[in-house]
């Protein structure tokens, strides 16, 4: 027994010593701390940006520029100018360029998910011309940080008129039967980086983007309509509503053959300002706003679903997959020409909005 502590003790000590041999382990402070990654179309390859710490304890950033026939490449040739092997585990983002989505993610997003210094569960970006300008956008002279931009992608859970989404979300868009994967559409202007558009796609390449109204239509067939500010008109003046506890839920029944899908949304609201100085609503005005409330979100998922769905085809509600789970005799052979199926299917939209009365 005594032999075996002894041996015991020798092998945990062996262990331990083991990740202290120089097997390529470096400090922190010899490493590149990648908070921000962009990537470009360049003429031989990739153009990759990136953002990083000046050093573990110091807060600011740093700004690269780096290219290669690969986005691993590139990044590996960061080392020719700063020295420092790049190290992932810090990282916020990933920022890809317009021309990148054109052209099919595939190409690029590989490396993302495969390398095993990297984190897919972090949040994916399509940045309206070049990743470029949003990783060296600058306010009041210094670059915004990358925590901030971070952000950008919770923005919807307050505005009702954005998206976020993580590198996972969108490979498992591409892969998942039935559907068609987004992404939040970022740009640099003169107020700031901020979320424009929700862009879609087939498979890996970019075919459209919904606005910001139509990606709360989204929002609230999805489910995922949390808060946001809807302005309605009508007998009663003009009333700005707090939108609260959507919940939004889509069916399928496959009849004679053809399948219809109905949207389901229910939604709840505060008025939180009305025109002409009123101070109270009369009761006769709350049925009337509630009716223009359930028109626009019926208006702005109907028109989602008519340009994404129906005119470029790419299933973002994810129609298919619910055929693919409830019917799937029938998804075994619609599913090799859905993306024309589509235009032969019954959709039906149905809104109720609860303002609560006062």
């Amino acid at each position: 027994m005594g032999k075996f502590k002894k041996m015991l003790a020798f092998l945990l000590a062996l262990a331990l010593a083991l990740p202290l041999q120089g097997c390529g382990y470096r400090e922190l402070y010899e490493r590149l701390l990648i908070h921000g990654i962009g990537v470009d179309l360049a003429e031989d390859g990739f153009l990759v940006t990136v953002r990083s710490s000046i050093s573990p304890e110091d807060e600011g950033e740093e700004y690269f520029r780096c290219e290669g026939r690969s986005v691993l490449e590139a990044l590996t040739n960061l080392s020719l100018s700063t020295g420092r092997e790049p190290f992932y585990s810090h990282n916020y983002l990933v920022v890809f360029g317009e021309s990148c989505a054109r052209q099919g993610l595939d190409k690029c997003l590989d490396f993302f998910v495969r390398y095993y210094n990297t984190r897919p569960a972090v949040q994916m970006y399509m940045a309206e011309g070049k990743a470029e300008d949003i990783l060296s956008y600058e306010e009041d002279g210094k670059l915004l940080k990358m925590s901030q931009l971070q952000q950008l992608g919770d923005s919807g859970q307050v505005n009702g008129k954005a998206l976020g989404a993580e590198i996972l979300d969108f490979v498992n868009g591409v892969k998942r039967e039935g559907s068609s994967p987004v992404l939040p559409v970022l740009r640099a202007g003169e107020e700031g980086v901020e979320v424009v558009s929700t862009a879609y796609f087939d498979g890996y390449q970019l075919k459209g983007a919904l606005d910001p109204r139509q990606t709360r239509g989204y929002l609230a067939a999805k489910g995922q309509l949390e808060k946001g500010e809807a302005v309605v008109t009508g007998g009663f003046g003009m009333a700005t509503l707090s939108l609260s506890r959507s919940k939004g839920k889509i069916t399928a029944q496959v009849q004679d053959g053809r399948p219809a899908f109905t949207i389901s949304i229910q939604a709840q609201a505060d008025i939180s300002a009305v025109s002409g100085g009123q101070s109270q609503v009369p009761p006769s005005a709350y049925p009337q706003i509630e009716q223009a409330a359930a028109q626009l979100l019926q208006n702005e998922a109907a028109s989602a679903l008519s340009q994404a769905v129906l005119r470029d085809h790419c299933d973002i509600f994810g129609f298919g997959n619910l055929l693919y789970r409830h019917y799937p005799a029938y998804w075994r052979t619609a599913s090799p020409g859905w993306a024309a199926a589509m235009g032969d299917c019954l959709y039906n939209v149905e809104v109720s909005v609860q303002v609560l009365r006062l």
